[in-house]
């Protein structure tokens, strides 16, 4: 009998340490680093190098869009001129080859429905695991079907389709440079922030969208990762495009405190029109979907029209970065900044719910500019020291006008500051955006990159989105303050089953997870689980580490 027992506590230990093994051969086989024989420093070099890698691709493929997209409205520019010495039937020339332009973007995207849109809101579901990335396929489809949409004058920005071709040029690297899915996804993420800096020559403004918008966390690899593929993207854009900012503007006049409450106004004002901006914008979606029209006979039709209204108001079209500089001049006069902003908000809510590839960044940039600019120079038709402060408004605009629709203000600052290079506003435009901020939460409107991440997602309920392999991944996650997880233990986490919590990161400090370990604010939970369950776990955590105050 005392032999059994023996027996058996023996073989209950070896089950225990046969375990422990494997759970450590797990967290080996997918932490952030797969093989524990090299040290932290030297996999953070190997990672540093595989983003500048990634940045040198998407760096190349974002300033080749730029040039095409420039010589593409160089081109209609010149063809508008021409039409106009022909008024007889000039004007149908612009229409009809912007409908076969348009045709031919919307056949296209079909081959990768994918490419449709911004594109942002599907990097988002590759990074939670709810969607795939085919690179060889969405980076040639975004750009010739984003080059035709945009040149034949719909309303879309260069920037979703920049940002999901450096997020596939990320998983180009990481394909064969890369031996885990956590970094591939990194790297994806890292692409994602260079195609951002190379839209925009806003380097710093990359990194923060990777920080604030996809990955939502300061780990050292992937801080490290999108500050080395911006910059090498943003170096290869200044060599080609040169070193100066997006918007090339006249030196903006200073801002006197006594302007403050008219900022407070503009503040209210954008917040208003940004969440006016994402209900107008589910809504055109879900009337586009209604439409039982192929893709390409929608984008023909609405090329068709774009075309005509471009003959007679020709600012409106594209992107708008011609027409977002003039108002940044002051070259827009107060009377006709209301029917820009109309036809240009009611262009750009038709243009994205075709489906064909193109941004949002920069026609709601426009947007702003064009309201700040209305605030700034009807407050100098009443008080006259606000006089000549409409380009310093319209700068502001932009700003605040982005951090209503996309509620990320963080990136929304810093875009506008590098785009303008104007930094002596910083008091008025923290201001105008936290209030902007602010009124959009209070009046209940999703940010519209959630918005459409959630539209997608809904279409596929109740359908398996990812292979359910035996690959893991693994994903990092902050403690915010007075978050549910503040004082836990892990145990209390109530985490799926499927998910293990294994390292805690505490400061500099980094801890081995026990069921009894307390989580206070700042911790960094590092988790690993299976990668068709991800999304899933990710939510659960996000949940709990997430303030909702």
């Amino acid at each position: 009998m005392k032999e059994w027992y023996n027996g058996k506590e023996r073989n209950g230990h070896v089950e225990a340490r046969e375990k422990v093994r494997n759970e450590i051969a797990l967290v080996k086989k997918h932490s952030l680093y797969d093989n524990l024989a090299i040290t932290r420093y030297d996999y953070y070099l190997r990672f540093l190098l595989k983003g500048i890698l990634s940045g040198i691709v998407a760096g190349m493929v974002g300033v080749a869009f730029r040039l095409v997209l420039t010589e593409g409205d160089m081109w209609r520019n010149g063809l508008l001129t021409w039409a106009r010495s022909v008024p007889l039937w000039g004007w149908l020339v612009l229409p009809w080859l912007g409908a076969v332009a348009g045709a031919f973007a919307g056949w296209l995207t079909g081959l990768a429905p994918e490419a449709a849109g911004s594109g942002i809101p599907h990097v988002e579901a590759v990074l939670i695991g709810r969607r795939e990335l085919v690179w060889w396929r969405v980076i040639p489809v975004k750009f010739i079907a984003g080059a035709l949409a945009i040149g034949a004058g719909l309303s879309l920005g260069r920037e979703g389709p920049t940002v999901q071709m450096g997020a596939a040029a990320g998983q180009l690297i990481s394909k064969y440079c890369s031996r885990s899915k956590t970094e591939a996804l990194n790297l994806i993420a890292c692409g994602a922030g260079a195609g951002l800096a190379a839209a925009f020559n806003a380097p710093l403004a990359g990194v923060i969208f990777v920080l604030e918008e996809l990955r939502r966390n300061f780990s050292p690899y992937v801080l490290g990762g999108a500050f080395a593929a911006s910059i090498t993207a943003d170096l290869i854009s200044q060599k080609i495009l040169g070193p100066l900012p997006t918007f090339r503007l006249k030196e903006l006049l200073p801002v006197p405190l006594n302007t403050l409450p008219l900022f407070v106004i503009l503040g209210i004002l954008t917040g208003i029109f940004g969440v006016l901006f994402n209900r107008t914008l589910k809504g055109s979606l879900a009337a586009a979907d209604r439409l039982k029209l192929p893709r390409w006979l929608k984008a023909a039709v609405l090329a068709f029209m774009a075309g005509i209204v471009g003959y007679f108001l020709p600012q409106v079209l594209g992107g708008g970065h011609q027409l977002a500089e003039e108002v940044l001049w002051g070259r827009v006069p107060v009377n006709i900044i209301p029917l820009l902003f109309v036809v240009k908000f009611l262009l750009t809510m038709f243009s994205y719910s075709v489906g064909v590839p193109g941004g949002i960044f920069l026609p709601l940039l426009v947007l702003g500019a064009l309201l700040g600019s209305l605030v700034g120079q009807v407050g100098g038709l009443f008080v006259p020291w606000y006089q000549g402060l409409g380009p310093a408004f319209a700068v502001v605009g932009m700003a605040s006008y982005f951090v209503a629709i996309v509620r990320s203000p963080l990136t929304g600052i810093v875009l506008i500051i590098e785009m303008t290079g104007s930094y002596q506003h910083i008091l008025p435009l923290l201001l105008t955006c936290m209030i902007s901020y602010l009124v959009a939460e209070a009046l209940g409107c999703l940010p519209v990159y959630e918005m459409l991440l959630e539209r997608d997602l809904a279409k596929e309920e109740g359908k398996s989105l990812a292979t359910e392999s035996k690959e893991m991944v693994a994903f990092e996650v902050a403690v915010e303050s007075m978050a549910r997880a503040c004082g836990l233990r892990v145990k209390d986490l109530n985490l799926p089953d499927d998910c293990l919590v294994v390292a805690i990161r505490r400061g500099s400090r980094e801890l081995i997870p026990r069921g009894n370990t307390k989580l206070i604010e700042g911790d960094h939970i590092t988790v690993i689980a299976p990668e068709y369950k991800a999304a899933a776990i990710n939510e659960a955590l996000i949940k709990a580490t997430r303030c909702r105050i």
